[in-house]
């Protein structure tokens, strides 16, 4: 019994050992403020250097490496990718690898590539809700509204109050003229949080205008002014809403403001040119 008791003491110590490493090795930075300060990550650079001298096939210092650049800055990627793509090559099957040429392969606008590693990672970790996210901006910006939507929506589904997807999905409803879906999902938004930013104000009154629910249109467009009362957008969406409302003079006055602010706005001259 004593002998069986060593064993298994013996066991949950290697096991516990194993999982901590795994656990490790499982960490992704999602924020520059996880990144390391850059005389610690020359450091790791230089002595996974030395390590590669030694073996080539040290396919941990190549990850390591490529972390490291990673973390230095967009200049640094190529390098960096260089090294992961060396570790795969070598049969590394660190899903850190997938995360980190995602994320490179995007911001590079190298879009095919990202897309296979972004595949790949979310294979692999399907309720990644950060990834989720950044893959469907890479499709919104892209403007393949569709694939964003599906994306944003699988985003929710792990973190159904988050703000910024109800927003991303709403723009993406909004861009595929799906406009009932969108202002639920920006009315979800707000009772989230109740501060949005003047850009997506005037989003969502864009989509009360195209619906032509003209009252909630301008309470939009007021909301964004009285945040920021020399926007022009604001202005000259507000300003179009009263000509659809048959308020001219005060349609006039919107227009006008938004000359006072571009002179040269072409909108605003076209229409205080109607009568």
């Amino acid at each position: 019994m004593k002998k069986f008791l060593l064993y298994l003491f013996v066991f949950l110590i290697i096991a516990s050992s194993v999982f901590l490493t795994f656990y490790k090795k499982e960490k992704f930075l999602k924020s520059s403020t996880q990144y390391l300060p850059v005389e610690k990550l020359n450091k790791i650079i230089i002595n996974a250097r030395a390590r590669i001298e030694e073996n080539p096939e040290d396919i941990f210092s190549y990850i390591e490496s490529g972390i490291a650049l990673y973390q230095k800055g967009r200049d640094y990627y190529p390098e960096a990718v260089n090294l992961m793509q060396k570790a795969l090559k070598l049969g590394a099957v660190d899903i850190r690898v997938f995360f980190y040429l995602a994320i490179m392969y995007d911001e590079l606008n190298l879009t095919d590539k990202a897309f296979n590693y972004y595949e790949k990672f979310l294979r692999n970790r399907p309720q990644d809700f950060y990834m989720r996210l950044r893959y469907g901006n890479l499709f919104f910006r892209l403007n393949r509204y569709e694939f964003a939507s599906e994306q944003y929506a699988a985003a929710m589904s792990i973190e159904p109050k988050n703000q910024t997807t109800l927003i991303n999905l709403a723009l993406s409803y909004k861009a595929r003229d799906m406009y009932d879906e969108a202002l639920e999902k920006f009315k979800f938004a707000e009772t989230v949080n109740p501060v949005l930013s003047p850009e997506i104000l005037i989003k969502i009154a864009e989509t009360y205008s195209i619906k032509k629910d003209f009252i909630s249109a301008e309470t939009y467009y007021k909301k964004v002014i009285e945040k920021k009362p020399n926007s022009s957008a604001a202005l000259l969406g507000l300003g179009k809403t009263y000509l659809n409302m048959n308020r001219k003079p005060e349609a006039k006055n919107c227009f006008q403001k938004v000359l006072s602010i571009e002179p040269n706005n072409l909108d605003a001259k076209k229409y205080l040119s109607i009568k």
